[in-house]
Order: structure tokens, then sequence, then C-alpha cells
């Protein structure tokens, strides 16, 4: 008696990707699959010429999982002028896309245009549906809300909170396909990776980032006058055309933000640096008590990197 096997379901169709299996195991070859199955703790491979691969499901679950909620670089989602997220309302967030730090010369494209245009107009928009229409139109970015919307209530008065106990919890939301792809198959995802949320690299980009920007102001407040004794300024350069990386520059001093550029020094000038490392590099400055500025707020230094 044979057992039928049945087709992924919708929350197992987004773990055991190909993709994913080939995460999990390097050697995977992807081409000429007739079908994927689950049986067990195992998902089975059917290839085209009739055999059958057998694979452990559980590192391909880890590998989505990870993969999910991975942290891109610093850069991916800056708006204009290294402009972090915009707050709209319902402690949701509009996260732009990095287009002016992907290429050289990307400042220049519609989309980024587009961004310029419509970066300080977000909260002039009412509606949710309509935003994330705009921000999908023209590819501008996503709202998010890492630690859940809250909702708009016109119910306030003596008493009006002991009526909303029973109201579940917030949970983050993004607009991203993959976050709403995760929502709509929650369940199934959960029979594969037990305790599991969703989750996606905007909100996880969005975390670190304001984690950063705590610590940097932590470290601010912490400065007489709130002036920096101790302070790095750095530059980052788009790749070029046909380059993988872009260089990520920094000049430090112990003299003060405000010092003459004759005051401060280029940051391991022998190594070459690029926005992989920017994650890492602003937190050695802020534990090693450096306060770190992009290169435009500080006009003493601005044209330290007209040469990079």
């Amino acid at each position: 008696m044979t057992t039928q096997l049945q087709p992924l379901n919708g929350g197992q169709s987004l773990v055991y990707t190909r993709t994913n299996i080939r995460r999990a195991f390097p050697d995977f070859d992807d081409t000429d699959i007739a079908g994927m199955y689950r049986d067990f703790g195992e998902l089975l491979v059917t290839r085209t010429d009739g055999t059958t691969q057998n694979f452990p499901a559980k590192p391909i679950a880890d590998a989505y999982k990870t993969f999910t909620g991975r942290l891109p670089n610093f850069f991916s989602y800056l708006g204009p002028n290294h402009r972090g997220p915009s707050i709209w309302r319902n402690n949701c967030y509009v996260v732009l896309k990095g287009w002016h730090y992907q290429r050289q010369g990307m400042a220049d494209t519609f989309n980024a245009i587009a961004q310029r245009k419509w970066v300080d107009k977000f909260t002039l928009i009412q509606d949710e549906a309509t935003l994330v229409s705009l921000l999908d139109r023209f590819d501008l970015g996503y709202l998010v809300s890492p630690d859940g919307k809250i909702k708009q209530r016109t119910d306030f008065g003596l008493g009006s909170d002991l009526d909303h106990n029973d109201e579940p919890e917030p949970e983050p939301f993004c607009s991203c396909g993959s976050f709403r792809r995760q929502q709509a198959s929650l369940k199934e995802i959960q029979m594969e990776i037990p305790g599991y949320e969703p989750c996606c690299k905007h909100i996880a980009w969005f975390k670190r980032f304001r984690e950063y920007l705590v610590r940097r102001s932590q470290l601010i407040e912490e400065q007489r006058g709130h002036n920096a004794t101790k302070a790095t300024a750095w530059f980052y350069a788009p790749p070029e055309i046909g380059e993988q990386h872009g260089k990520f520059s920094i000049i430090y001093t112990n003299h003060g933000q405000n010092a003459p550029i004759t005051k401060w020094k280029y940051y391991r000038p022998e190594e070459t640096f690029t926005e992989d490392n920017a994650w890492d590099l602003f937190d050695s400055m802020i534990e090693n008590g450096y306060v770190p500025f992009p290169h435009t707020a500080l006009p003493s230094i601005a044209h330290a990197f007209k040469n990079v």
C-alpha cells in the first residue's frame, strides 16, 4: 500500500523553495525538478527523470527564517540626504528605498526624484491604502510598523480604556509582499516552524537603525553642552557602474566636532571599507565614545572627502 504525497500548501511553498534548499544545502541542483513534497521530517524532491532526493526539513526551514529576517546594509533604506524613516500615523513609518546609494548617478533617476518630491508630503495622506498605493506606484519604499499599528479611536473619555482590555496586542506590520504572504499563510508556516511570527528585512533594518539612533543620542547626551569632544565624520560613495561595492570612508578627531580640518585624521586609511562594514563600524565608534556624523553635518570638514 503506497502513501499519496500531497503538494506543498501555501505556507510550505514559502518555506521550501529551491533557493532555500540551496541556502541550506549549497550543493543542491535546482534544475529538472518535477515536484516537492513534505513527508514527516523530510522534504522529498522528485526530478523529471523519476529519481527522488530526501532532505531533512529543519535546515531548510531555518534557512528560510534566517533569510527572511536578514539585516540589509546601512544604506539600503536611507532616503535623500541620509534621511531615515518618516513617521506617518498610527505608529507607522515610511521606510524609503535607498535609490540614492545604489549606484553613482542614481540621484537623477525617476525613483530618486520621486522620493525627493514626496518625502515631506506623506503626512498629508490620510488613508493607509492610498499611501501604500503611492509607495508601490513609484517604488518609493514601504509602510512599516515594527511595534504594531495603533488603531485610531474616537471614544476617549473617563474610563474609556477599561472597555478595551480585551483588545489584542498590536502586531508588527510591513506593506511589502513578503510580509503579506507570510500573514496570509501564517498558520501553515507555524506548522513547519512552531512559534514563527512574520518578519522581513525592512522591519529588521528599521529596528537596527532605531537602535543606532538611540545609542548615538545617548552618547550625545553625555557630552558637555551636547558637543562631542570625540567625533567621527563619514562619507559614502556609491559603487560605479560595473562595481559591486561602494566606498565608506571615515575621519575622526579628539578635539571636538567643530575642530578645523587639520585636527582630523583618516581612520585606518590603508583599508578599504564598504557599505557592508557600516553597521559594525558605527557600533565600534559609539562603543569607543565617538559620536558619528555624516560629513554634510559638519561644514568645517565637508570638503575632506572631495577626492574620495
